[in-house]
């Protein structure tokens, strides 16, 4: 199915915090703990009527994995113009931009995730009139100004929405003016459905005359994203065109008018049946709160330890102690002591002070091993 580009002069949040985890850690393949990473690009707008727990549901989807959906308040607001597309045979998308983190919290790993989508107000998301047929449309960019438009506001005011805002598709031709030096500019006119509505400034027609002019040379005009935004007092018209030297060799190759036609508008649309249920969303009612639950697989950890092998490990311990009082260092100092002691006795024969010194030290040791061994054999008697 041919894809249909939103509008995107907006930003709508997308919930991707709770049942998304194992679909969000496949975009990214992986994650690392307190390391954010970032995903952008086309995500896929799917409306769910059979959603059971929140019936007409938007979901978002990249690629073949379903990463988020609309708050139910977003939902009800897209419903309507997103099911038209579908009901006219396309595929809505919207530009993305998907966070992920994973964080550690009471030994349990959980992501934390935020999804932003590039969405205009529904009512800004078609276009007010359609391309020309042999029409290039430029894909979007940043706005530009349309000068001289208060000169058309008549016109202009004919083709405000109620809202006061509105998408439209405008045409742009390159000409040139002589100066009053004689000199000759670029000057891209802009036209609304063939009439006539402002100019871009002189920098800017300097910059897309080359565009234009090539297109012209192959039998199509170029037209790009406009919007109109205003009151019954005032108004402004605006140009969302890339810079010509973003524009790809693909663009030139093929000159796309990639604005289809959809169904005419109506109360409502029928779309087929779509919902398809993550991990998470097919264990919903027995799945805890986000912060009380971990992340499967996303970080190896050790296997817990079953209470027989935690008791059977106690008592093995028990018994090694029953067994083996630590009583190696007091035998120790024991023996030290008695060798210093004997020395001492052989040394008074030859030299009295040392050996009294001998006699002295050793039978310190002997005394503090016979305490240490005692204090030793008390606390293994306790435990």
């Amino acid at each position: 199915m041919t894809d249909y580009a939103l509008g995107d002069r907006g930003t709508v949040e997308v919930i991707t915090n709770d049942f998304y985890d194992n679909e969000i850690l496949q975009v990214f393949e992986e994650l690392q703990v307190d390391r954010e990473r970032m995903w952008t690009g086309e995500a896929r707008l799917v409306p769910e009527p059979d959603n059971p727990y929140e019936p007409n549901s938007i979901a978002v989807y990249i690629d073949d994995l379903k990463v988020g959906r609309l708050s139910p308040e977003n939902s009800r607001e897209y419903w309507k113009p997103i099911t038209r597309v579908v009901a006219s045979g396309y595929v809505p998308i919207a530009y993305f931009q998907l966070s992920a983190v994973l964080r550690t919290e009471d030994g349990r790993n959980n992501i934390e995730s935020q999804g932003l989508l590039n969405l205009s107000p529904s009512g800004s998301l078609f276009p007010l009139n359609q391309a020309p047929t042999q029409a290039a449309l430029m894909p979007q960019g940043p706005s530009l100004k349309v000068l001289d438009e208060k000169d058309y506001a008549e016109y202009l005011h004919s083709i405000l929405p109620p809202s006061g805002e509105g998408r439209v598709i405008l045409t742009l031709e390159a000409n040139q003016l002589k100066q009053a030096n004689g000199t000759l500019v670029d000057s891209v006119e802009v036209f609304h459905d063939r009439k006539r509505v402002g100019r871009l400034s002189t920098q800017m027609s300097e910059q897309l005359a080359p565009v234009i002019r090539y297109a012209f040379e192959r039998n199509k005009l170029t037209s790009a994203w406009g919007t109109i935004r205003g009151n019954s007092l005032e108004l402004s018209l605006t140009v969302q065109a890339v810079r010509p030297s973003d524009l790809d060799q693909e663009w030139f190759e093929e000159l796309p008018n990639n604005v289809p036609e959809l169904v005419e508008t109506a109360d409502s649309y029928d779309v087929p049946d779509a919902y398809q249920p993550t991990d998470g969303e097919t264990n919903r009612q027995n799945t805890a709160p986000k912060k009380k639950r971990g992340l499967v697989g996303s970080l190896a950890s050790a296997p817990a330890s079953t209470p027989e092998e935690t008791s059977a490990t106690t008592g093995s311990v028990a018994r090694g102690r029953s067994l083996a009082p630590d009583r190696r260092l007091p035998i120790l100092l024991a023996i030290v002591g008695a060798l210093i002691l004997i020395g001492g006795i052989f040394a008074v024969m030859w030299k009295p002070l040392l050996g009294v010194v001998g006699l002295v030290l050793g039978a310190s040791l002997l005394f503090l091993a016979l305490a240490m061994d005692r204090t030793a054999t008390s606390r293994h008697a306790v435990e």
